[in-house]
């Protein structure tokens, strides 16, 4: 039997080959290994600023303190780019809302947007004709905001054309800088209005509908009037402390309520104040 002898050459194994080919690769792997996870930290550290700059952005859209682009950045930038011109354009809106008001009111027949159809339209608009009253900065006149002692001082002030007083105090609450102390002093050196047994004014304090007609019947005394003390309203007996003048006023045309009475202890309100002023410039 013949032997049969193969045509390629022997091949030679190496023993050591193998494990040094091992080993190489276990080294590259341990060295990828550390790579990693040195570059692991520094990535981790910036994937957590970038998140939280898309949160809270730290400055303008890609600068260095703000380097993600991201909606909440944008808008907080262009807010602050426009900033002065919104204000601008907020201020204008309002300027024309008043002058819209004021149309209305115009086109109603009343002095201010909140009188259109009010009873006491009418002498608010001859008043604020005269320059005695005037209405707030968001363009009305509120009647139904109750009248100070300030505020009567201011308006019988101004129409009897009195001179304001100036540099000196006439009562211990109502210091010089105060914004009616001028007018406080012009009434009271008229002897149109006087203070409290304590000696205080208290100028913002509400008048009363008494004491009102106790300043508009020293103010503008009636000719035809006489020294009447007796009133057909029957909440002020002849024996009350503004009887007399409550009466006066009766001719002029300050009448009390559909019930009878005219409420002297009621706190006045700017609407009635306008009413009974005009009614007794018209009348004196």
């Amino acid at each position: 039997m013949e032997e049969t002898v193969s045509s390629f050459p022997p091949v030679w194994v190496q023993p050591g080959r193998d494990m040094n080919k091992r080993k190489r690769w276990r080294w590259l792997f341990f060295c990828a290994a550390i790579l990693f996870l040195v570059c692991l930290a520094p990535a981790r550290t910036w994937l957590a600023k970038s998140a939280e700059a898309l949160d809270q952005p730290a400055g303008d859209p890609g600068t260095a303190a703000d380097p993600v682009l991201s909606a909440s950045s944008l808008q907080q930038h262009l807010d602050q780019l426009f900033k002065a011109q919104n204000q601008q354009l907020d201020s204008l809106q309002a300027r024309l809302d008043l002058v819209s008001q004021d149309l209305q009111a115009l086109q109603g027949g009343a002095p201010f947007p909140d009188l259109i159809g009010h009873w006491a339209a009418s002498a608010v608009s001859d008043l604020k004709a005269r320059g005695i009253i005037s209405g707030y900065p968001d363009g009305n006149f509120h009647p139904s905001d109750q009248v100070t002692r300030a505020d009567m001082a201011v308006m019988l002030t101004l129409a009897k054309h009195l001179a304001p007083s100036s540099g000196t105090s006439v009562f211990p609450d109502v210091p010089s800088g105060y914004w009616a102390a001028g007018a406080i002093g012009a009434a009271k050196a008229a002897g149109y209005l006087q203070g409290y047994p304590d000696g205080s004014f208290r100028p913002g304090q509400g008048v009363s509908r008494a004491e009102a007609a106790v300043l508009l019947d020293k103010a503008f005394p009636l000719q035809d009037s006489g020294r009447a003390s007796k009133t057909s309203f029957t909440d002020v007996s002849s024996s009350f402390w503004a009887a007399g003048a409550i009466a006066r006023l009766s001719p002029a045309g300050i009448d009390g309520y559909p019930d009878g009475t005219f409420r002297p202890n009621e706190i006045m309100i700017r609407a009635e104040a306008a009413v009974m002023l005009e009614k007794m410039m018209v009348g004196s």
